[in-house]
């Protein structure tokens, strides 16, 4: 795949444009809303929140061994150190997806549904027709919402404390109804969905 990357005007659909394999065709791209971003974060913040105050009942009712300066008090408490850090990290995750959002694309053609991620690390998530669900649309009255193209439960093996479920999907975007119609094409190989 060629480096992607984003267009030097900000354009969304620019950006997208370069992702295009030969012969494929863009129907819609955009950002979505950082907000909207990261509130699908919030799981991560309450397990960071969660964490810091286990950990600070644990110190606060005694169940912390004392320090001694040994070996075992310096695992134990380099433990709870890193422990903590994690904690500290899980909670800032929904404002390092806000960031992040401001540089990532939201992009759908005629075979695939694409999200360009270029901060902090480029991400590309790309799906086929063959990888996507019925979309499902979570939207107000004026179209601004969600658009959910993967929903699936994991195998055991593959579950963890992210949760047993795959989900993907357009966060924030406008005319979300219509991303959804984009997306159902796709599935049917480019052709009306049938109502």
């Amino acid at each position: 795949m060629t480096r992607i990357d984003p267009a030097p005007n900000g354009d969304p659909l620019e950006t997208a444009r370069q992702a295009l394999e030969p012969g494929e065709r863009l129907v819609w791209a955009d950002r979505p809303d950082p907000r909207a971003f990261a509130r699908t974060k919030l799981p991560s913040q309450i397990r960071g929140v969660l964490g810091l105050a286990l950990i600070a009942v644990l110190h606060w009712y005694g169940l912390m061994p004392p320090w001694t300066g040994s070996p075992q008090s310096m695992l134990i408490y380099g433990f709870v150190v890193a422990a903590a850090l994690f904690c500290v990290l899980l909670i800032t995750i929904p404002s390092l997806a806000r960031v992040s959002a401001r540089s990532m694309v939201y992009a759908v053609t005629d075979r695939r549904v694409m999200s360009l991620g270029f901060w902090p690390f480029r991400l590309s998530r790309v799906f086929t027709a063959a990888q996507l669900d019925s979309p499902r649309v979570i939207a107000n009255e004026q179209g601004w919402g969600s658009v959910l193209f993967v929903e699936r439960k994991l195998p055991w093996w593959q579950r963890s404390a992210g949760g047993s479920y795959q989900i993907e999907g357009f966060y924030g975007v406008a005319d979300a109804p219509q991303v959804a119609e984009a997306i159902e094409r796709v599935i049917g190989g480019g052709q009306p969905a049938d109502d």
